[in-house]
């Protein structure tokens, strides 16, 4: 399973959470669909790529840290979406919605990092 797979998943999981909530937030779902799919695309565009693929090792790969960079900020993506698919109906309302600053936030960060992964391979 590719990294955007398992974001996708996630996605999908955090999703089914807040439509199962007793009580849905106003635009919860909405804002975990617009986060979540900027992060897939956003990975998508990166696996596209051949600077995505490992090198061999002991040959110099100038694209490792860029590399390092896009997939701990999915990280951060995949960590929120799966926690609030865990956790969404236990919180209280600030929790759900720091939750969702959380997750627009790390989103914003990969296609950031992406942007930079995309324009260093040149």
């Amino acid at each position: 399973m590719s990294d955007s797979e398992a974001l996708g998943w996630a996605l999908q999981a955090a999703t089914a959470a807040l439509d199962q909530s007793a009580s849905p937030e106003q635009d919860g779902a909405g804002r975990v669909a617009r986060a979540g799919s900027s992060a897939v695309e956003a990975l998508v565009s990166c696996e596209s790529r051949p600077a995505w693929r490992l090198q061999m090792p002991g040959v110099p790969d100038p694209m490792r840290a860029a590399r390092h960079e896009v997939r701990s900020a999915a990280q951060m993506v995949l960590g929120q979406l799966e926690l609030i698919g865990l956790a969404w109906t236990s919180w209280d309302t600030a929790t759900r919605g720091e939750m969702l600053d959380q997750l627009e936030d790390a989103s914003r960060q990969l296609g950031e990092q992406a942007r930079r992964f995309t324009g260093a391979e040149g």
